[in-house]
């Protein structure tokens, strides 16, 4: 079977790595065709997975446009010398055109609910739209729900295991009390009309969180200056045992946020942007939307102050796994089942 997976966000790499593994082990043929985006190339590097870039994430909308014109022609001719029996993607606005021009499976997976130009770009032309069962639109008979979230995927405990020592090579101490703060660039299209804090709020937001535990700032884009001694310098592929061994994770991106509470952590969610998986760990308890700044601190306090905080959001996340499936076994599934149907 020839598979063929187009990654364009840094968070496909981690959702399709483990899935591309097998495929491989069993003898699939899998190409992976790239955009580069943010650290999209150097996760690809770190994780072995050879790959060929297609495109570069531009800035205006007239840039996005172009992408998309000359990134289908790209994916086109690629494929026509790769011939793939089945092309799939998260979002996967550059794929469903190709596939139905060249008669195609097409399978698209799907979390996030306001991207409406993706899904104008991809829907009508894709087979199947696998979505996590909490995900909050009905797509029609096309859809297909899954017990999951993506970050399932790559974090569940089949495929990671945090590691304190990894924790240690980057400086940090995995026994120390400390919190890991996000911002993100607002770029892709469904931030539009979406907000969280500014620099100078989040100034006061980490030094009112350092009275309680040591803050760590992951930045999309240009660190403010002002922000700078916050900063978190470690290799991309290291960030999820440094989160792992995190008292809290506070952030203005959902992807973070759910990579936190789906290993356990407690996380502050600051965005106006409702997603139906953000909602699902609202449910659970380990997480707390808001946008109101002072709320946003009192939601971070409570959560480093509360007694018995990690052995009580550990019980929630083995809750969690035990109502979820193992997401990269069902990616597998679906893809392999494409040849059978």
């Amino acid at each position: 079977m020839r598979i063929l997976v187009d990654i364009t966000h840094p968070a496909h790499v981690h959702f399709f790595r483990n899935a591309v593994n097998i495929w491989q082990q069993r003898g699939h043929e899998v190409a992976v065709t790239a955009r580069q985006k943010d650290i999209t190339i150097e996760l690809l590097e770190n994780y072995n997975i050879p790959y060929t870039v297609l495109s570069k994430m531009g800035k205006s909308k007239f840039s996005l446009l172009t992408e998309l014109i000359t990134r289908d022609f790209a994916l086109w001719k690629f494929c026509r010398k790769f011939k793939p029996n089945v092309l799939t993607a998260i979002g996967g606005s550059f794929i469903g055109l190709v596939g139905r021009l060249m008669r195609k499976k097409v399978i698209v997976w799907d979390d996030t609910e306001h991207a409406k130009i993706s899904h104008k770009l991809t829907f009508p032309f894709s087979d199947t739209i696998q979505t996590p069962d909490c995900y909050t639109k009905l797509l029609g008979e096309k859809q297909r729900r899954y017990a999951g979230c993506h970050e399932l995927a790559y974090l569940h405990p089949n495929y990671f295991t945090p590691d304190k020592n990894i924790v240690r090579q980057c400086g940090m101490n995995p026994d120390e009390k400390y919190c890991i703060v996000r911002m993100v660039s607002w770029q892709a299209h469904h931030d539009v009309g979406q907000s969280g804090l500014d620099s100078t709020k989040m100034t006061d937001f980490l030094e009112q969180l350092s009275k309680y535990a040591k803050p760590y700032l992951t930045v999309e884009g240009g660190c403010p200056d002002s922000l700078k001694p916050y900063q978190l310098k470690i290799a991309v592929h290291q960030i999820h045992h440094v989160m792992a061994f995190a008292s809290l994770c506070i952030g203005e991106g959902a992807t973070m946020i759910s990579e936190s509470a789906v290993l356990g952590v407690p996380a502050v969610y600051i965005n106006t942007l409702k997603l139906g998986y953000i909602n699902m760990l609202e449910d659970y308890g380990l997480v707390k939307q808001t946008i109101d700044h002072d709320q946003a601190v009192q939601y971070g306090l409570d959560f480093l102050t509360e007694t018995n905080a990690g052995e009580k959001y550990q019980a929630i996340r083995q809750k969690l796994l035990a109502d979820k499936i193992d997401v990269t076994k069902y990616i597998v599934e679906v893809i392999e089942n494409q040849l059978i149907r």
